[in-house]
């Protein structure tokens, strides 16, 4: 029998259906995939050096029949990607690529705890049709605060389940100890490029000084991509910025202008 399943919403509490507002048709069968293909970036960078772990849900549903017994989820952790070698005159052409070891994987028990047991299962218990895994993450490896690490976990098909839309299957998590681009803030994203202009770790940490807030995602949401413009808290705070950036470069002492880790000038628009 066909089926239209609603997919791709993740709740933010514990075991509970899942909805979205995609609708994907599947032909029969039991299928398996996370919640949201969104990549996670999750930094220590804004916390004190007492917290040195933390914990992320992340959600895994079923799509098909919801059983009276539990069932299993595989998983595997991917340690390889892509590189791409780019055309000399056209830097968007890809010229060659080739399926090489991650530079920088996250290591099982340093930068994440295990999960999963011995053969990477998770159990779906009986009458649900979605789990919140509990990812704790661990900051202990210092080499975080300079090259972040990358937690790449792809579903598998098991007894119980098809993998499901192709995106949804891996998900992808960076684990670090210092400024991270917030996902949100795109150059290609309108919002963002108007009113906060290019992302670098040297301006991300001047905002954060000045304001006290991390401009992070749920923070962009707030009180920047409200809409057309941001929120008045937002549209101030952004004001103050940049008069701080102004006396910052009209004091000899700091050796204007302030330049960020890329050698370029720090603006905002």
């Amino acid at each position: 029998m066909k089926l239209r399943y609603l997919l791709g919403m993740t709740f933010a509490v514990g075991l509970i259906g899942g909805c979205s507002t995609d609708y994907m048709d599947f032909k029969g069968g039991n299928f398996v995939q996370f919640s949201s293909s969104a990549e996670e970036v999750y930094t220590f960078a804004y916390f004190s050096s007492e917290k040195q772990k933390d914990t992320l849900n992340i959600g895994i549903m079923s799509i098909g029949e919801v059983v009276d017994y539990p069932r299993t989820i595989r998983f595997e952790q991917v340690t390889k990607e892509w590189e791409y070698t780019y055309d000399a005159e056209d830097p968007n052409k890809v010229v060659d690529s080739v399926y090489v070891d991650m530079k920088f994987p996250a290591v099982k028990g340093v930068h994440f705890e295990a999960f999963g047991g011995e053969n990477n299962e998770l159990i779906l218990p009986a009458n649900q049709n979605e789990i919140k895994v509990k990812i704790v993450v661990k900051r202990e490896d210092e080499s975080l605060r300079t090259e972040a690490r990358k937690l790449e976990l792809r579903l598998l098909p098991s007894d119980d389940f098809r993998t499901g839309v192709p995106k949804n299957i891996v998900k992808k998590i960076t684990i670090s100890d210092k400024l991270e681009r917030p996902t949100i803030w795109k150059d290609t994203d309108y919002t963002c490029s108007i009113y906060l202009g290019n992302w670098s770790e040297v301006k991300h940490r001047f905002m954060i000084d000045v304001t006290g807030e991390k401009w992070d995602n749920d923070f962009i949401k707030v009180y920047i991509k409200t809409g057309y413009q941001p929120t008045p808290e937002g549209r101030f705070l952004l004001q103050k910025i940049k008069k701080e950036l102004e006396k910052y470069n009209a004091d000899p002492a700091n050796n204007p202008p302030l330049m960020d880790e890329n050698g370029h000038e720090v603006v905002f628009p």
